[in-house]
Order: structure tokens, then sequence, then C-alpha cells
């Protein structure tokens, strides 16, 4: 269907694919995957189910199937970009409250018109139940709650998506992970309604979290690759301006929507519209990798993570000493980026919320504390990154955008906390 195929024209990495030329892979074939391992893992706790089972029938199964498959229609161009970075600044939300639009409600929009458009006739409990296991509305059933932890588990973060973007976009990436997901998904088991895994597995269970720490570290947050989201997303800005908001108010429709993907740069790139020519110079200037700067990092201390206020771009202009740029810097000649990576569950243990079992034919389930486990796994899951970068990449912008986030650190923190000196930086810096 158009709205399915839709999904081969969305890098699954976003703009990460501009870092790392291996990961060239789409939505499509992510959710390809999340289909084949939402039935993998239905199959198996149907194995391990006692004698007795657990009533699951083929339209369970193809509830789940549907909803791995279908979960990421609802993904706008560049993905968590369009979500998270640019859609706000077009509707002004406020980032404390929640978003009046997200990719799993535009999912259910765009699966209902998908069957709809293309006359698929599926029954209306069926599609009720797809839509729900897209949206996590688990309230609304009071049976088999367990299957809304195969797709996407908001208990402890333990499910089929994850499995799939970790293995994939980790060997499209080359990045090794430590974490075995077929070990995960032939031990688990139905108790209580709820998904547990053999007390055998704890390791990899917190292997699995590690590991997803580590792609965002590594990977979807990589330095260069922020470089380039940031660029995307200043020129999405001026095309949706000068297209009368076309973009942005894509989104109260499917019919817009499904017009929006990661070609939107090539029409950017090539349309002579002379109003669009701030955002064609700054596509041209990804294309010749003339990105914003990477100025500089530091890593929040420990005791500050919890209560920590984001860094705003006038927090640094305010520490500028003199320089030679007339007028100083100004807030818009700098992006802040208050990085947070954690376990998925913020500063909490998601294992706490796990569950699991000692031998095949348990019928009650138990928690197992980490110092349990291993006295080698980390005693805080979060951890806060001040990054900056320069809009301008002349030398004197670079210059005094690094002395004012050093000002800056000093200030705030007692001593400079980034790793690398500022002299040494620039010099490496590409």
């Amino acid at each position: 269907t158009p709205q399915m195929q839709r999904l081969r024209d969305l890098k699954q990495l976003g703009t990460s694919y501009f870092v790392f030329p291996g990961a060239s892979h789409n939505r499509f074939e992510h959710s390809l995957g999340t289909c084949h391992l939402a039935n993998t893992v239905f199959e198996s706790i149907k194995r391990s189910a006692p004698r007795k089972g657990l009533g699951l029938t083929m339209e369970d199964k193809l509830c789940v199937q549907l909803a791995g498959l279908c979960h990421d229609m609802g993904h706008g161009p560049f993905s968590h970009v369009f979500d998270n970075e640019f859609l706000p600044l077009r509707h002004g939300w406020n980032p404390k409250d929640p978003a009046p639009w997200n990719h799993e409600r535009m999912g259910v929009d765009m699966f209902q018109w998908c069957l709809d458009d293309n006359h698929i006739d599926l029954d209306p409990q069926i599609v009720r139940r797809v839509c729900d296991f897209i949206t996590s509305n688990e309230e609304a059933h009071s049976e088999k709650r367990y299957l809304f932890d195969i797709v996407a588990n908001k208990k402890n973060g333990i499910d089929v998506d994850k499995f799939e973007y970790l293995l994939r976009d980790s060997y499209q990436a080359g990045v090794r992970m430590s974490v075995d997901t077929m070990r995960l998904t032939c031990h688990m088991k139905v108790i209580d309604d709820q998904i547990c895994f053999k007390s055998s597995e704890a390791n990899n269970v917190y292997a699995l979290f590690h590991s997803r720490a580590s792609m965002h570290q590594s990977v979807y947050t990589h330095k260069k690759a922020k470089a380039v989201e940031y660029m995307v997303v200043d020129a999405l800005v001026e095309a949706d301006a000068a297209w009368n908001s076309r973009i942005s108010n894509s989104i109260w429709d499917v019919k817009d929507f499904i017009t929006m993907d990661d070609t939107l740069l090539k029409q950017i790139e090539h349309c002579p519209d002379q109003s669009l020519s701030k955002a064609r110079d700054i596509v041209k200037r990804i294309r010749r990798r003339e990105l914003y700067r990477f100025i500089n990092e530091c890593t929040v201390p420990e005791d500050q993570v919890v209560n920590f206020k984001p860094v705003e771009a006038k927090d640094i202009t305010t520490c500028q000493g003199s320089n030679s740029i007339p007028g100083g810097l100004k807030p818009d000649d700098i992006i802040v980026q208050n990085l947070k990576i954690d376990y998925g569950k913020k500063a909490r243990n998601p294992v706490d919320a796990v569950r699991f079992f000692h031998y095949w034919d348990d019928e009650t389930s138990c928690t197992i504390t980490k110092e349990q486990v291993s006295s080698l796994l980390p005693r805080t899951f979060v951890q806060r990154i001040v990054r900056v970068f320069s809009r301008h990449r002349e030398k004197e912008y670079v210059d005094a955008v690094a002395d004012a986030f050093a000002n800056f650190q000093r200030k705030e923190l007692g001593k400079e906390a980034q790793i690398t000196p500022v002299k040494r930086q620039r010099v490496d810096d590409w």
C-alpha cells in the first residue's frame, strides 16, 4: 500500500546516515523486522505456556503482527527530528507540556486510512486492538494485557521494537553490541499476565539497556549527526515559512502527511522559488559538509543531574568576554544541546520493573535486585551532557563560542569540565 511503501523514504537513523554511510536502512525494513520478531515472541510465549495454555488465538497473533508491521507508519521526515525539534519550533509548543501530536497517534490514523483507502476488509475488533497496541492503550483491555508488552512495552521497555532497531542499527553502523536478544526471546514466559524472563538472563537484560545507552551515545547522538540535524531543522523551518506552513500543518491530515518524507531536502534544494534561498543555502552547506561547528561538551556532575536545569543559548552568550565579533555573540549564533542518555526510565533502573522466574514450572514471578546480579553494574542510570555548536564556521565565531562556553563552566561548575581543552579541540575538529 502507499501508506506502507512511504516508509522506504524515511531513513531509520535520520541524519546519522550522514555520518555512518552503512546506515542507509529505512523505516520499511525496520517495520518488517519488527513484525517478524513480534511473531517470534508470540510463538515463544505460547510454547512456554503451561498445559492449560494462555488461550491465545490466531486473531491475537494477527493483531500482534499488524501492530509490529504498522507501528512506525506515523513517523515524519527524519523521524524524531520532525517530532522533537521541528514541530515544537513551528507550532510554538511548550516542551514541558505533552505535545498535542505524536507519531503513535498519527500511526493509528495512517493505519485506519490505509485500510479504507485500499479496501482492506478487517474485523473492526481487530482494527481497534491493533490501534490500541500501537498507542499502548492497554487500559481498554482487561485480558491478555501481556500482549501489549510485545511491540511497545511501557512497563520496562523490553520489546521487539527495541530488539529490532538495536540489532539492525548496530549492524548497519558497524558498532558491536553485547546483548543476545535471541536468548531473551527464548527465555520468556507469561506469569500473572506479564512477560517474565528466566533469572539466568538478568545480566543479559542489563546488557540490553546498556547497549541502548551506548548506541545513543555513539550513533544516535553523534556530534556530527546532530550538527546535520540542526541544519536540517533550520532548513525545514525556513522552507515551511516560505510554503505557508505546508510541512508543519501536514500533521493534521493523513492525505497531506503521506507526502512528507526525507525527500523534502531534495525538494528544497532544486526548487527555484526565491523565498527558499535561505533554506537552499543551508542544504547546499550540508551537501558540501560545511556543517555547524561542534565547539565542545561537558558532562554534568553526578550530584547535579537530577535537578539539572537545561542550559540555554543566552546562558552561554552572557558569559562571553571580549571578542572580535561586532556587537558580540547573539543567542541565535549558537545552539545548545542538553543531551540526556539513560537506560530508558530517566534516573530509575528499568530492571526494577522486570519480572523474573527461576524454573520453567514456576507459577510465581519475582524481582531481582541489582546487587544480586553484579557489583560491576552502573551506580546511576542517567547522565547529562551539555554540548555547544556554532552556526558560523568563521574562526572568530568558533573562538568566541569556545571561550564563552569555558567561562560558563567556570561560573556554573567552578571549573572547566570539558574533556578536550579548547585550543587542542579546535585543531582536531573537522
